[in-house]
């Protein structure tokens, strides 16, 4: 187990396969609190605070970004057993999970429940008793049971860069527009009539629907649910709810796969476990088009609230090593699958 300096842990606390288990900086890990890997992973960041008797179950990882608040008594369950067969009892049947992820600067209050598949955009917080079942964008204040948005913790009627998570078809100003449109311009010039597309953070769908207009197929994926929501409604797109870390679709689905600003929305985990998923889901030869805002040295934080980290050319390099082939041109890239 790795545990960064200055965290405390109780010895009262419960530490399961310890050596699946990493702890950041100053992290505090009160008594009663049970961390439960079941051959999954838990990776804590740093400055999080996990309060009295909360439970993790990890069979399909958890990860906790940096500044989480976690109350006494809640629980994060990144895994399910199947019932599918009434002839054996369900603990003999498959027990698996695909994984929960608190972006960061998270607050979940008493007693709130995280069920497996959840992905919490950065700063979104979670009402006391809370049952979280599934995916919720940054900046949100979440309730109830099943939970559901009560509250923006940014105004709706804006737009920043520094602050916002995706683009609007509404509010984002038009300077930001000729850099949209140039990664409309990079997407078209890599895909090719009849090819199958999967578009990875399609957000409301404006590069998605020009997409479609030059290839055979294409579905968009984002975990949040209003996104897809205006996807479909304003262009008429199949966008589905989902994580990029988990993808629903048979290996070697796609010839393409467009990933444009979404790695600096992930953490370094998440990225590496999407580069994964977009090497499985692509078929020999197929495509992953995207881009990524790029920085010359590694080490300083980003300046947008919204970006958890930011690459430089090398890291971008090692984190798509799956592909044999990679280029790399300005904040654009293209890798090929062998």
């Amino acid at each position: 187990m790795h545990i960064g300096r200055h965290s405390v842990i109780s010895p009262q606390a419960i530490i399961e396969e310890p050596e699946n288990v990493v702890i950041g900086d100053h992290v505090q890990i009160k008594a009663g609190v049970v961390l439960r890997p079941e051959t999954g992973f838990i990776v804590i960041g740093n400055h999080v605070v996990i309060n009295h008797y909360t439970v993790i179950h990890a069979k399909g990882g958890v990860e906790i970004g940096d500044w989480c608040i976690i109350a006494p008594h809640c629980g994060l369950y990144a895994q399910n057993y199947s019932f599918d067969s009434f002839d054996r009892p369900i603990t003999l049947q498959p027990n698996s999970g695909r994984g929960i992820t608190l972006m960061g600067d998270n607050w979940l209050g008493a007693g709130a429940i995280i069920l497996d598949g959840v992905t919490l955009g950065k700063g979104t917080v979670v009402g006391a008793g809370a049952v979280v079942t599934r995916s919720f964008p940054m900046a949100k204040v979440i309730a109830g049971n099943p939970a559901r948005i009560i509250k923006d913790r940014a105004p709706r009627d804006t737009w920043d860069f520094r602050t916002s998570e995706r683009c609007s078809v509404d509010l984002t100003p038009e300077p930001y527009w000729e850099y949209i449109r140039r990664r409309a311009e990079f997407g078209l010039g890599h895909l090719r009539p009849g090819d199958t597309v999967l578009d990875l953070g399609c957000g409301e769908g404006y590069l998605t629907q020009l997409f479609r207009e030059q290839c055979g197929r294409i579905i968009g994926v984002d975990y949040s649910e209003e996104a897809v929501f205006q996807a479909r409604e304003r262009y008429g797109l199949d966008c589905r709810q989902m994580s990029c870390t988990a993808l629903d679709f048979p290996d070697q689905s796609f010839e393409v796969v467009t990933c444009f600003e979404l790695l600096e929305h992930l953490t370094r985990l998440q990225a590496r476990r999407t580069v994964a998923e977009i090497y499985r889901v692509l078929r020999p030869g197929g495509r992953l088009v995207g881009s990524t805002p790029l920085k010359d040295g590694s080490g300083s934080p980003p300046a947008t609230y919204a970006h958890i980290h930011e690459y430089t050319p090398a890291e971008l390099r090692a984190l798509l090593r799956p592909f044999p082939q990679v280029e790399i041109a300005g904040n654009f890239f293209l890798a090929v699958k062998g």
